[in-house]
């Protein structure tokens, strides 16, 4: 390397942390404005294409966004259950496919989503090891539940109590990993998913315990009348379904009463679709449609509402950083007057002496764009992941 480029390196080699300020200075004035544009780009596509393939959704009266977000993202909101008999009413329509979803409890940070093996058919998800559940107590974990928590095939999840302090509440829930799926950049990464029934075990409709019949169980029979045994409080529950106690589960109450959070109805025709919505629409109706398309664009109204003054702003800033930087560079080139002088003298061209005063401010402004470029690769591939959590 010999003329300007050897010059140029010399420079910005005796001076490491001033280019290096400059570098990054030039990079955060660059990426700032793009960053937060290509942020708001990439969120709206991850959120619409999650809303785009979900065509609608049934739950109860109330935010058609909250509803959205339970049942589309797996994020905690506060709604009242719909009774299993709307999902029997709208699958025995035949108008398409229904899938319920039970989204109420959590295993430690991961939601815990109850549902139908359709579900994972209508999401395309793969397993990429194991298989799906197909007994009671097992689960599928998403790929980034098994990753992070470095678990496999055979392990055990516990489900959360939803209060620490309800001592008598429903015991946690020990569940035997049947399957892991293949990553889907979805919020179905970071989920546990369980039979419905699974799901009612955990909400304490259905339990299993010793068989009162035998002798061994005794100490805890409160009164015989027949074939009906009533147990005292001293009965134990089990925690985990095992092949040697499945047989002991069993549910109580009527099942048309038994709690799902909303049901995913994938329509087979633009009929079908018409027919649905018109169901609902009346003032009796005890739950209600929603477009979770529409419901994802409002929200992205709400969120990103000042996404504009942000970005005007950050230009504003990358703008007076641009004007900053140039009188940073004007000052250099006073403290370089001696070497520039000496180029003079030894017979340096103008044009060659030009070149010299604006190699290391390009060299500078090239490295900057890469760097920043590098930091707008790393926002696009991070909000497909990030925005999930982040609402």
């Amino acid at each position: 390397m010999t003329g300007i480029p050897y010059l140029t390196w010399r420079y910005l080699r005796h001076r490491p942390l001033k280019s290096l300020l400059l570098t990054f200075a030039v990079a955060l004035m660059i990426f700032l404005p793009l960053g937060v544009q290509t942020f708001v780009n990439e969120s709206t596509r991850v959120l619409q294409n999650r809303a785009v393939t979900t065509p609608l959704l049934i739950g109860p009266k109330g935010s058609a966004i909250d509803l959205t977000l339970a049942s589309l993202y797996f994020l905690p909101q506060q709604l009242e259950p719909v009774k299993y008999l709307t999902y029997k009413q709208i699958r025995a329509l035949r108008q398409g496919t229904v899938i319920p979803l039970h989204t109420r409890f959590t295993a430690g940070d991961s939601p815990l989503v109850g549902t139908s093996l359709s579900y994972f058919e209508e999401r395309q998800l793969k397993i990429s090891d194991g298989r799906l559940f197909t007994r009671l107590g097992d689960c599928v974990l998403g790929a980034d539940v098994a990753t992070e928590r470095d678990l496999k095939v055979g392990d055990h999840v516990i489900s959360s109590p939803e209060n620490v302090f309800d001592l008598a509440g429903v015991y946690p829930l020990k569940m035997r990993v049947a399957g892991i799926l293949a990553p889907a950049h979805s919020p179905d990464d970071q989920a546990v998913f369980v039979d419905l029934k699974t799901a009612w075990i955990i909400e304490g409709i259905a339990h299993g315990h010793e068989d009162l019949a035998k002798p061994e169980a005794a100490e805890a029979v409160l009164e015989r009348d027949g074939k009906n045994i009533a147990a005292n409080a001293s009965l134990r529950e089990f925690t985990e379904v095992t092949d040697d106690n499945i047989a002991s589960f069993h549910f109580h109450g009527n099942e048309n009463d038994y709690p799902i959070t909303s049901l995913l109805v994938f329509p087979t025709s633009e009929k079908s679709r018409a027919l649905l919505l018109g169901r609902y629409e009346t003032s009796t109706a005890t739950a209600q449609i929603v477009i979770p398309a529409v419901s994802v664009r409002q929200l992205l109204d709400t969120l990103f509402s000042t996404k504009d003054l942000v970005f005007y702003g950050f230009l504003a800033l990358a703008a007076a950083s641009g004007l900053m930087l140039l009188i940073i560079f004007s000052l250099s080139l006073r403290l370089r007057e001696r070497e520039l002088s000496t180029y003079r003298k030894i017979g340096i061209s103008r044009g060659r002496l030009a070149a010299i005063k604006i190699a290391d401010l390009l060299v500078i402004m090239i490295a900057g764009a890469i760097l920043a470029a590098a930091a707008l690769a790393v926002t696009k591939s991070l909000a497909e992941t990030l925005i999930p959590r982040l609402l």
